[in-house]
């Protein structure tokens, strides 16, 4: 009973989450409506102006990553709200195969996070990178960079597609671009003439960026598709 009360408060708050970011309209296909709105608001801010991101700024706060995201320079691939509770899911399945009254909530992610067991709370710089990724300097092939967590690196690229559901038709003589973060596992990395499109899942992970572009006064922002679980946790082969 408490396995399924727990997967009812993670539904009923993905639908309040999912009713307050469509209300906003904040996403409109791969972009924001006007990605210069935020310039003169600082990363952390523009975040905290959206319900999406209200148990992320719980989880950078409880972090003290605030100063960091903030920081000149810097662009932050933000997982929303639902890849928080995509991890708490997650989590609760993987407590549960040795108690079945396992429960793994936000309480337990901020006793995680205070404390960095596991390295919770500095896997949390594994979303930032300090170059502002504007569209100018992102290409097709992708480019490798590291993130604030040490010894990671991420392949970050501005691919053409023919997906109608983000954006292709056949009407329109061009192809739409999307972003993508590819997470890739240490020690691994990728030479200049490697797919990007088709990177071993041993090697890494891809992860559609759906709202790319956005210019803060210290940076970018990059919001990650829904179906993204924190950390990439459970998505390493």
């Amino acid at each position: 009973m408490k396995k399924i009360a727990f997967f009812i408060l993670i539904a009923l708050s993905t639908c309040s989450i999912m009713w307050c970011g469509c209300s906003k309209k904040y996403i409109v296909g791969g972009q924001p409506e006007d990605v210069n709105m935020y310039k003169n608001t600082l990363t952390y801010d523009m975040l905290k102006g959206n319900p999406l991101f209200d148990t992320l700024l719980r989880v950078i706060d409880t972090a003290g990553l605030k100063d960091k995201i903030n920081e000149t320079g810097t662009t932050f691939f933000a997982p929303s709200d639902y890849s928080i509770y995509n991890y708490l899911y997650l989590r609760t399945i993987q407590d549960q195969n040795s108690n079945q009254y396992a429960q793994f909530g936000l309480d337990s992610l901020f006793y995680y996070l205070r404390n960095n067991i596991n390295g919770t709370k500095d896997s949390l710089s594994m979303y930032l990178v300090h170059t502002p990724l504007t569209y100018n300097v992102l290409s097709s092939s992708g480019t490798a960079y590291p993130t604030a967590l040490t010894d990671d690196t991420v392949v970050v690229s501005y691919e053409y597609t023919t997906n109608s559901l983000l954006g292709y038709s056949g009407y329109v003589s061009g192809r739409p671009q999307v972003v993508y973060f590819t997470q890739l596992w240490y020690p691994f990395t990728i030479g200049p003439s490697s797919p990007v499109d088709s990177i071993p899942i041993n090697i890494g992970v891809r992860t559609l960026v759906t709202t790319s572009g956005i210019t803060t006064q210290n940076g970018v922002v990059n919001v990650l598709e829904s179906s993204h679980v924190l950390f990439f946790s459970g998505t390493k082969q």
